[in-house]
């Protein structure tokens, strides 16, 4: 069986009461779920493989490999997301010298599906170490 809805999720909106996200918004949400979700999290509500495996860079110091293994982890974790045609750029922010050493300051960029237009996603990820 199918379903014809268009996927939202919720947000708060003025007053408290609960709205929806739609479109490009939706999608930035469910990117930043996905990534941040654990893969195989899900798995006994029958999502085996949603989710990503960032989890495993916490405790990893903050220089290349890190970076790199992340890049790889955000793309093949993205790869699953059928909203996304194409991931057109992962790049980390140079490494910070303050406060944030142990943060990865990662911007995601990806084509959604049927757009002409990028979805550009500032995305901090804390690896400690």
């Amino acid at each position: 069986m199918t379903s014809d809805r268009e996927p939202v999720d919720l947000i708060s909106s003025a007053g408290s009461d609960l709205g929806t996200v739609a479109g490009r918004a939706n999608l930035a949400q469910a990117i930043i779920n996905r990534l941040l979700t654990r893969r195989g999290e899900l798995a006994r509500l029958g999502h085996p493989n949603y989710g990503s495996r960032l989890h495993l860079l916490v405790g990893e110091l903050n220089n290349a490999r890190t970076r790199g293994l992340a890049g790889i982890y955000i793309r093949e974790c993205l790869a699953q997301e059928p909203r996304i045609q194409e991931v057109t750029e992962v790049t980390f922010a140079p490494l910070s010298r303050g406060i944030e050493r142990d943060t990865l300051q990662v911007t995601v960029r990806v084509r959604p599906v049927g757009d002409d237009e990028d979805l550009t996603l500032f995305i901090p990820l804390q690896v400690g170490g």
